[in-house]
Order: structure tokens, then C-alpha cells, then sequence
């Protein structure tokens, strides 16, 4: 049997990790219905039932006021799973608790979950659940998604709660809310919950409104005083303050760890180098570790393809096609997945999300925030995942803007393209190189914003107001999954756009010629574009590959795997390469980004402009940097 769980919680409350923990890499990416925005949901089995699980985006209230918050609160109230788990900070639980009596309110078949219980230990925190228990009415649960405690405790609770409902805690807003509650209530759809309705009606949530029947009194929502309306959460929050006083005794007042570290890693003045010099660390670290892996897989694939031989039609579409084609970009497999690790340890360890309060000074200029800033990170695992992780802003004008500009963010498809690169015209300075073409992304996507905001959308941007997970030593097997459940999205494409359109490529390049590149249908083509690019001093083989690249930015290192025989006969002079890495960084978007970009505007004008505009702004940057390097050189 089947008991369909959902995850509830804040943003980093470590609700992720807990997913995490409890379905490891049995998880898969899916659509919410409507819209092109992706749901994680995981499965594991426990005794005789099947735990389907579905990790919802963070919220702090189910008041919709962005996508993401839509989304989490009609799953919650039009199909409500079996049982949902709300996860609270063990260490600050006020917020989360909030969420939770909204969820009991909903009338949802509730666990609350208490994570983050080994450093609430450390830090003195003691927390009585029999306490809670009674409190709340709710079964309470004391995890660590961190150590893997009270995990199977919570499946069993889930199981539990799945055959016997529980009856949650109702709050009592006090007589004179109460009747005005009962008097919405009469008014309210029967398809829906009552009191949820009329309650989220009295605190001013217009979508709530549409739920009222048509034939209701129009001056119901005039008696609502101002006073009425704060009484609800302020309510909620005594409740919370009681609760918490009675079943949660904290330590005293010290300085933690956590404000240690933030008075160096955020400081205003010195907090931007250090994210700077930790990110060229990290690809100091890409280098040095995967290097020796890469050059060996380089090796193999050469020589596989070299004793196929390329004397038939068929061997040369298995040595040159497939073989050379998808195994010139395997070969840079380890240094992907060294960069991942990486970035990894500085998500784990609670860094990350600092970033964007160190830059939020500078995105505010840009009329963006540091919320967008962090959308904008997700881009360097995969453009289309930032672009519909803009849902998640409530200011429509910041949506569409980090939209617009997400392609300019190096995504992990652009990795081996740079590696090649730099591997042929830097390589006594890869880590250098590398640190460059990404500062020039984080720049061109500055400047791509003010632009944005100065010809498209005008408007000022709301103050940044977010919620910072404290520091915690990574532990290994997170990083790993981390590293794994973005990798293996580059795994998915080389077996399967990579390989088609290499395939494609093999054809175009043995055709007519049978084998002669010089005399193919894509030296035609090159051939023809090149005096476009003659400018930026690219030949006909790099202008071809860049075509290709069109339909993902990979398929570049396939291409010119295929039209110089194999990696290793590839040679760029530097300039030519930083030309080439300029162009690559900013020119248009590939097709699954297109898509995304289309699907999230609904707007053919701003796809278009994505396309144009890239194309553009490449080309410039890229004939200044070239002509300026001729100039020097």
C-alpha cells in the first residue's frame, strides 16, 4: 500500500536533507500540473507500505503570495496527502511552528518534526515531547537529517498517523473573531475547508475570497476590523510563545558559532574576498583532483576509437561518432563531479546562502535582491533550473528580470567546453582561466540586469528578507548525494542528446566526403558562416561547432572532437581561446532553456529577446576582447 507523504516546512529547515535521508537517490524530478516547474518526489519502502514522499517548496505561511507558495498551498488544500510532516528548526522554532498550526488548521493529517536535534543537543536546547504532544495534539518526532536520528521513528510515525487521524489543535481566536469566523464560515464553498477559509478571508488573502459563495452578504467583509485581522497570527504567535516556554528549555545567551563566523565571512568589508578566494579555491581544487582522471579517460576513448579503426561506414560512425563524439565529453566527467563536490561542501556548510546578503547591496543597484542572487546560483548546475526557480519570487518585475539573465550564469553544460578550453590555450593557468570566464559571468549578468531594468521592466526592488541556515560541518554522504543529484543530470544528456546529435554531426561530417571533413556538408556550412565570424578570428570548424552548440553547449567539445579527429589534435592559441570562451559564455541560450524561458513568461517577446540579445551582447564582448588582445599581443 501506498501512503503519500508530504514535506512541509520553511526554507532551510533542513527539509531537503531530511527528503535526502529518507529516500536517498530513490528520487526523480517531476512537473506540478499547469506548469513547467519541477516537484521532487522520492519513494522508500517501510514494513509492508511504500512511502511516497514530496518534497514541497520552503514557505513561511500558506498566505500565497509567489509560485511557489501557490503551489504549496493548493497541493496542501485541493489533493492533500495522507500524511504531512512539518518540519521545524529545533534551534528557532517559532516560525515553524507558526506553519504547523496553519497545516493543523487546514485540517491535514499532521507529524511535526523537530530536526536539526544534535545541534539543539550541543547547544543545550532540551526539548520535551511528551510536552509538545499534548500541546499541539500531534504526533512529535526528534530528527537529524544531519546524523540519520529519529528517522526510522518517523516512518513509523507515519505509518501510525496514516491508520489512525489525528485530531489537531484548534486555536481559539477569542469570542468576537470567533463569531465572525462562524458568520464567514456559513459563507464559504462546501468544497472546501471551512474554517481554513475563513480564517485566511479574515487576514486578508484574496485568493482565499474567491472560495465565498455568490449569494453572500456583500458587507460581511466590512465588519473585519483592522484589530480582527492582526488578532489571528498575533494569537498564533502567544500560543506559539506559550508552548515553546513550557516544553522547550533553552540554553543561555553566548555567542555561537555561528555569529563567530558571520562576523568575518559577512562582514561587509572583507566578507566579498573571501567568497572570492573560496570560489577560486574550489576550482584550484577541480583541477588538481580530476586532472589525472581526465587525462586518462581522454587516453582510453582514443584508443578504443583508434582499434575500431574508421575503415567502414559503420566503424567510422562507432569510432568517430559515438565513441569520439560522446567520449570527448565524458573524459571530463571527474572534473564536473570534483566541481559539484565543492560547491557542495560550501552548501552543506550552511555558506552558500550568505552570498546573497554579501551581494545584496550591489543587486539592489541592479534593482534585483540577494533572493535573486541565490536563484541565479542555481544556474551554475543548469539554466533551466534557475529559470523556473524565479517562481519562487514574489516581484513579478524581479521574475522576469533574473529570468531574462539566467542564461548569462555558467551552467555545469558550458564546464567542459571551458575544461577544453583552458586545457589547450592556458595550460599553465587553468584555475586562473577558469576563475576569469566565471567573474565575466557574474559581470555580464550584472550588467545584463541593468539593462533589463533600464529598457524592459522599470520598478524598484523589495528589501531582502530572509532566513539564514547556521554552519554546520558538511558530512560526507550528503555531499555526495548533492553531488550525485546534480552530476548525474549530465550523465542523462550525454547518453542521450549528446549521443543523437554526435551521431547527427558524424553524418554532416562524413557526408559527401565519405570521411573527408575538408569536403562535408558542415565544412559547407562553416564555410559559408565564417566570414560573420572572421572578426573574432574563429575558422569554420569553431563556427560550425558553435552551431551545434545551439542545441546544448556540450555538444561543442563533441563537434570539435569530430572535425580535428580527436581532442588531442585540437589547438587554440590563447587568444583564440579566451575569443571562444567570451562567445560560449554569452551567446544564445540552448533549447531546454528556451523552452523554460518560454514556458515561465508565456511570452514569445521575451524569448525572443533571450535569443537576440545573447547573440548580440556575445558577439561584442567577444570582438572587443579579441581585438583588444590583438592590439596588446
Amino acid at each position: 500500500m501506498v501512503i503519500t507523504v508530504g514535506l512541509l516546512g520553511n526554507p532551510n529547515v533542513g527539509k531537503t536533507s531530511l527528503f535526502n535521508k529518507l529516500v536517498g537517490a530513490r528520487q526523480y524530478v517531476a512537473n506540478w500540473p499547469g506548469v513547467t516547474v519541477t516537484r521532487i518526489e522520492g519513494a522508500t519502502t517501510y514494513k509492508d507500505y511504500t512511502l511516497h514522499f514530496v518534497d514541497l517548496p520552503g514557505v513561511y505561511s500558506l498566505t500565497a503570495t509567489s509560485i511557489d507558495e501557490k503551489l504549496t498551498r493548493d497541493y496542501l488544500l485541493f489533493s492533500p496527502p495522507n500524511v504531512t510532516v512539518v518540519v521545524i528548526d529545533s534551534m528557532s522554532p517559532e516560525q515553524g511552528m507558526f506553519l504547523l498550526l496553519e497545516a493543523c488548521e487546514l485540517g491535514l493529517n499532521v507529524i511535526a518534526v523537530f530536526n536539526a536535534i544534535d545541534e539543539a543537543k550541543k547547544s543545550g536546547i532540551k526539548i520535551d515531547k511528551s510536552s509538545l504532544e499534548k500541546f499541539l495534539r500531534v504526533p512529535v518526532v526528534l530528527t537529524s537529517a544531519h546524523t540519520g536520528e529519529g528517522i526510522e521513528e518517523l516512518k513509523e510515525k507515519i505509518v501510525e498517523s496514516f491508520k489512525r487521524t489525528t485530531r489537531p489543535i484548534v486555536i481559539d481566536y477569542g469570542k468576537e473573531t470567533e463569531e465572525i469566523i462562524k458568520e464567514i464560515e456559513q459563507c464559504v464553498e462546501e468544497t472546501f475547508n471551512k474554517r481554513f477559509t475563513a480564517v485566511k478571508i479574515i487576514e486578508g488573502d484574496k485568493y482565499a475570497r474567491a472560495f465565498l459563495k455568490k449569494d453572500c452578504p456583500k458587507d460581511i467583509l466590512e465588519t473585519i476590523s483592522q484589530e480582527i485581522r492582526t488578532s489571528i497570527p498575533l494569537t498564533k504567535y502567544e500560543y506559539i510563545t506559550n508552548v515553546v516556554q513550557l516544553s522547550i528549555q533553552k540554553a543561555g545567551e553566548t555567542l555561537t558559532v555561528t555569529e563567530a563566523l558571520d562576523h568575518v565571512l559577512t562582514h561587509k568589508y572583507i566578507g566579498i574576498p573571501v567568497f572570492l578566494s573560496l570560489i577560486y579555491m574550489a576550482f584550484n581544487f577541480t583541477f588538481k583532483v580530476s586532472e589525472p582522471l581526465v587525462g586518462l579517460l581522454e587516453y582510453l576513448f582514443e584508443k578504443i576509437a583508434d582499434s575500431v579503426g574508421s575503415e567502414t561506414i559503420l566503424s567510422s560512425l562507432i569510432s568517430q561518432g559515438i565513441i569520439n563524439g560522446v567520449g570527448s565529453v565524458l573524459a571530463f566527467v571527474p572534473s564536473i563531479f570534483a566541481l559539484f563536490f565543492a560547491l557542495g561542501i560550501m552548501e552543506e556548510s550552511g555558506y552558500l546562502p550568505r552570498i546573497a546578503f554579501l551581494v545584496d547591496k550591489l543587486m539592489y543597484s541592479l534593482r534585483l535582491t540577494g533572493r535573486s542572487f541565490m536563484t541565479l546560483l542555481l544556474g551554475f548546475g543548469c539554466n533551466v533550473s534557475s529559470v523556473m526557480a524565479a517562481r519562487g519570487l514574489s516581484d513579478e518585475r524581479e521574475r522576469v528580470t533574473t529570468i531574462l539573465v539566467s542564461p548569462f550564469i555558467s551552467c555545469s553544460a558550458r564546464i567542459p567546453v571551458y575544461l577544453l578550453i583552458v586545457n589547450v590555450a592556458f595550460s599553465n593557468h587553468k584555475a586562473e582561466a577558469f576563475f576569469a570566464i566565471y567573474a565575466l559571468s557574474l559581470l555580464l549578468t550584472a550588467l545584463s540586469s541593468r539593462i533589463v531594468n533600464k529598457v524592459i521592466l522599470k520598478g524598484e526592488s523589495v528589501p531582502l528578507v530572509m532566513e539564514l541556515p547556521r554552519y554546520r560541518f558538511p558530512k560526507l554522504s550528503n555531499i555526495l548525494t548533492y553531488v550525485w543529484n546534480r552530476g548525474k543530470h549530465f550523465l542523462e544528456k550525454a547518453g542521450t542528446i549528446i549521443f543523437a546529435t554526435s551521431i547527427v554531426i558524424w553524418v554532416l561530417t562524413y557526408f559527401p566526403g565519405r570521411g573527408d571533413v575538408d569536403n562535408s556538408f558542415v565544412s559547407m556550412l562553416g564555410k559559408f558562416l565564417q566570414p560573420l565570424f572572421a572578426p573574432l578570428g574563429l575558422s569554420w570548424q569553431i563556427v560550425s561547432a558553435l552551431i551545434f552548440g545551439g542545441v546544448a553547449k556540450e555538444v561543442i567539445v563533441s563537434s570539435l572532437s569530430q572535425f580535428y579527429g580527436n581532442v588531442s589534435n585540437i589547438h587554440f592559441d590563447p587568444l583564440i581561446g579566451a575569443t571562444l570562451m567570451t562567445f560560449i559564455l554569452g551567446y544564445m541560450p540552448c533549447f531546454a532553456t528556451l523552452a523554460a524561458i518560454k514556458s515561465e513568461t508565456n511570452s514569445s517577446k521575451y524569448t525572443l529577446f533571450a535569443v537576440f540579445y545573447s547573440l548580440a551582447i556575445s558577439y561584442l564582448l567577444s570582438l572587443v576582447v579579441y581585438t583588444t588582445g590583438r592590439w596588446i599581443l
